[in-house]
């Protein structure tokens, strides 16, 4: 199955793909906070979940080192045959389009909510799809260049936001660490935090297109690493500043960046702040997009993937405004039926594609020995 993408990416701007991948959730709505019980305990979370996505994501880059030059939806058809492939192939790119159409929403719901009170979403939603369409279709290279400038700004805005707010936490908010309801309630919400490392899936689409791929699996676990990082300062800020209604609060990051005061002179920055974490979370959907492009016209057998980036695009507007009636119900989704569906979802393809070769190879053995005998 040949490459539609002629672009190439280097290590570090992989690396920024996945690090903007993982964070645009923490600068949006950060849904996994609305599921802690006690905020002194919601950085334990991001650990967890954190340290399972480390063998999560060793096995996705595995397999896609084991086929260079090929997609996973190119070595899925292989592995699985021609029907199989092409129902986890479809499976996968349905995956990856919902990914783009909830951030897609997500984004939507922050700026209109929080930024461009009088403007309809729909008219937002179609003004972003516009460009990041456009984005898509001149290739992953142009995106990935884009990331490798927007992760070091947005890792410093996140830092920023925090450590300009230390006048505002209260210290007292960080105990006493204990879990009412035992540790079960660890659970869900460290599940919350899992469900969002799946989008790493994307890497199946992006190995073939890396300039050293025998760097894909020290930098995703590095990308991680910095990832659980950010996390943790994150939360340690959130917590300390909202303290027992950090569950409660709707756009927690949003929210602190009001709060940055810098003197009398610099103060109300959050409109700065939020435009590049806008971009992030453009980047993001532009990365989805053109993953489900891409996959879909070697799924179709198509020569170039650019004729169906406008209509997904027009499609994806549709499936944001259609699938969720409102914020809270967008939220509900990420932190309910999302959180079973990506993780099962991620552990039924990684299953199909290491064991199904394994049990087709034995019994291609069995009957090999049985016709010598």
């Amino acid at each position: 199955m040949n490459l539609l993408e002629k672009g190439r990416i280097s290590a570090y701007q992989f690396f920024a793909l996945l690090v903007l991948t993982r964070l645009v959730p923490v600068t949006l709505i950060c849904p996994t906070v609305t599921m802690v019980n006690n905020p002194a305990t919601a950085w334990v979370n991001d650990i967890i979940g954190s340290l399972i996505a480390i063998p999560m994501v060793w096995l996705i880059v595995r397999l896609g080192l084991k086929y260079p030059g090929k997609t996973i939806i190119g070595y899925s058809k292989e592995l699985l045959g021609p029907i199989g492939g092409i129902l986890a192939g479809s499976l996968i790119l349905w995956f990856y389009f919902m990914i783009a159409a909830s951030v897609l929403r997500a984004l939507g719901e922050t700026v209109v909510t929080g930024l461009l009170v009088e403007t309809p979403i729909l008219v937002f939603l179609v003004s972003a799809t516009f460009l990041i369409t456009n984005s898509a279709r001149n290739g992953m290279e142009l995106n990935s260049r884009i990331a490798g400038i927007m992760m070091p700004m947005l890792i410093f805005l996140l830092l920023f936001v925090v450590a300009s707010t230390y006048n505002l936490m209260e210290p007292s908010y960080l105990r006493p660490f204990f879990f009412a309801q035992g540790l079960g309630e660890l659970i869900w919400p460290s599940a919350s935090v899992l469900s969002f490392y799946t989008e790493f899936l994307v890497i199946g689409m992006l190995l073939p297109y890396i300039d050293t791929p025998r760097l894909a699996l020290p930098l995703s676990i590095g990308a991680i690493i910095m990832i659980n990082l950010m996390l943790l300062m994150q939360c340690f800020g959130m917590a300390s500043v909202f303290g027992p209604l950090l569950n409660s609060t709707t756009f927690p990051a949003f929210a602190m960046a009001r709060m940055v005061s810098l003197g009398d002179f610099f103060e109300r920055i959050e409109s700065l702040i939020t435009v590049v974490w806008i971009f992030g979370a453009g980047i993001k959907v532009c990365l989805f997009l053109w993953a489900t492009a891409v996959g879909l016209a070697q799924l179709l057998n198509l020569k170039d993937f650019r004729s169906l980036v406008y209509p997904l695009g027009a499609l994806m507007v549709a499936i944001s405004i259609v699938s969720y009636e409102s914020l809270i119900g967008l939220i509900n989704v990420l932190t309910g039926s999302m959180i079973v569906f990506s993780i099962s979802f991620l552990i039924v393809i990684l299953l199909a594609l290491y064991i199904v070769p394994m049990i087709k190879e034995y019994f291609r053995d069995g009957t090999s020995n049985a016709g010598q005998g």
